[in-house]
């Protein structure tokens, strides 16, 4: 399905290397588009809840209140033609509407039955969530044609499974439809969910932040906001394709907005020179920023070089203008040395998602001296990163003694309940956005400069090309 959208292409790159060779790392920023002002339709959705209804979600009943109005809200928020279904989730999955295995298709009837039902629902039972995710891959497999989405709502780990049949469902789904988890905690920041678990399954499927919920009497909204997103998705498979030439080959591709995730194992060899990368469902509204590394061979000094290409595909056949990337070789170290504003935001945020996942193996090792070391950089890398709601959760783990300079002092005996919405933040970015131009540059710029701008270009999957070379980039919160 993909109802005339576009999504655009704009890759940014730094434009030297050294004469001896390297890595040139490029942001691909992929941004969806309008449809085309083609009447909407949507026939060609489907989505599933899966709702926690375990016994935990009873303690307190304000959790299985609030999942109950959370799904009442999405319910309302369907519009006419999608397809639905929503789960029961205990130690089994269980239909609750429709009483079938299938999905119903949304309707002013359906919905007030599913309403119904779902108003019902009490806490019993454990936790099996790949039960949960391969009952929604087999109503999903029903609508082959639709573009699938899943609300996965949780207080708690998946304890009645082993983690090889959790990690084995997951596999199963991968690629069938894409997820948005909300992992629901208490007001002074307890949360019995497994933070790492619930990464796991957010990364295959479809690389969507999980949210920690500590604020009840927001689920409701934020479910409806969701749905809504998830509702305008018009295009259903798109790929990110990387051609080579024979001087350079791929390192790895991430998702690095708007959370960090490594796609290179599921690259897909067409040939030798192109490789597709995943990057799922897309609305007119999606912004992802994804990271290509390549290695590049040695060349002379002074020679230019296309050193691979990018474009965008989506469907059976449906194919971008190739985006291609060019660097010019030197022995000038203030070139070559120079790394593109875009490329160096994303690479700080890894690097705290690094130093905060060191920290958190140190402390889980009892390692703790090593752990507050690598807090401590977290620490210096949120705060020179303007990054508040990062630091936030880190106190609940660390005192800050001087966060410009990483000192932190790690809080003995904390519950460690308290750092799975940190576990989960941490692979959390913020996006870079193009700012408003900027005064006009001195009549004599310097090359190191001016080497910030041959590296971006644009292109647009369908429709023109957006004109124009952005401007000089500042951060933006995501």
């Amino acid at each position: 399905m993909s109802d005339g959208a576009e999504l655009t292409l704009t890759a940014h790159h730094s434009a030297y290397l050294p004469a001896e060779g390297g890595v040139v790392d490029v942001v691909a920023s992929v941004r969806g588009g309008a449809s085309g002002g083609a009447e909407t339709s949507h026939d060609g959705l489907a989505e599933v809840i899966l709702l926690d209804c375990s016994g935990s979600m009873g303690a307190p009943q304000a959790k299985m209140r609030a999942a109950r109005a959370a799904t009442l809200a999405a319910l309302d928020a369907l519009p006419d033609g999608v397809a639905f279904a929503v789960v029961e989730g205990t130690d089994r999955a269980t239909m609750c509407y429709p009483a079938q295995p299938v999905l119903a298709v949304a309707g002013e009837r359906t919905r007030a039955e599913a309403r119904q039902v779902v108003r019902r629902l009490q806490p019993h039972g454990g936790t099996a969530i790949g039960r949960w995710l391969l009952l929604a891959r087999d109503l999903l497999a029903g609508r082959p044609d639709a573009i699938g989405h899943v609300i996965l709502l949780t207080d708690g780990r998946n304890e009645s499974q082993h983690p090889d049949e959790l990690r084995a469902a997951v596999a199963a789904c991968t690629d069938r439809f894409t997820v948005d988890c909300r992992a629901v905690g208490s007001a002074d920041g307890v949360h019995d969910w497994d933070g790492t678990e619930l990464l796991g399954i957010a990364e295959a499927l479809g690389g969507n932040p999980v949210v920690p919920v500590e604020d009840l009497a927001a689920l409701a909204a934020d479910f409806a906001a969701v749905l809504a997103q998830a509702m305008s998705r018009r295009v259903g498979d798109a790929r990110l394709r990387v051609r080579t030439p024979e001087i350079a080959r791929i390192r790895f591709v991430k998702q690095v907005y708007p959370t960090i995730v490594d796609l290179t194992p599921r690259g897909v060899s067409l040939d030798a020179l192109n490789t597709d990368f995943p990057i799922g469902a897309w609305s007119p509204t999606d912004q992802r920023d994804y990271q290509v590394a390549l290695e590049v061979d040695a060349m002379p000094v002074g020679a230019t070089r296309r050193i691979g290409w990018l474009s965008l595909h989506t469907g059976a056949g449906a194919q971008g203008e190739e985006e291609p990337l060019t660097v010019e070789f030197t022995d000038e170290v203030d070139l070559f040395s120079t790394v593109h504003d875009t490329v160096a935001h994303y690479t700080g945020q890894q690097d705290y998602a690094e130093a905060f996942r060191r920290g958190l193996r140190a402390v889980e090792a009892g390692r703790l001296d090593e752990a507050e070391e690598h807090f401590g950089r977290a620490v210096a890398l949120a705060h020179a990163g303007g990054n508040g709601d990062k630091l936030t959760l880190l106190a609940r783990i660390v005192d800050v003694l001087d966060a410009p300079a990483g000192r932190v002092r790690l809080k003995r005996g904390a519950d460690p309940r308290k750092r799975q919405p940190s576990v989960v933040h941490a692979l959390q970015t913020s996006r870079w956005r193009a700012a408003e131009p900027a005064d006009p540059a001195p009549a004599v710029a310097s090359r190191a400069v001016a080497a910030l701008r041959p590296g971006t270009h644009q292109r647009v999957l369908r429709g023109p090309a957006p004109g124009g070379t952005p401007p000089a980039s500042t951060p933006e919160r995501g």
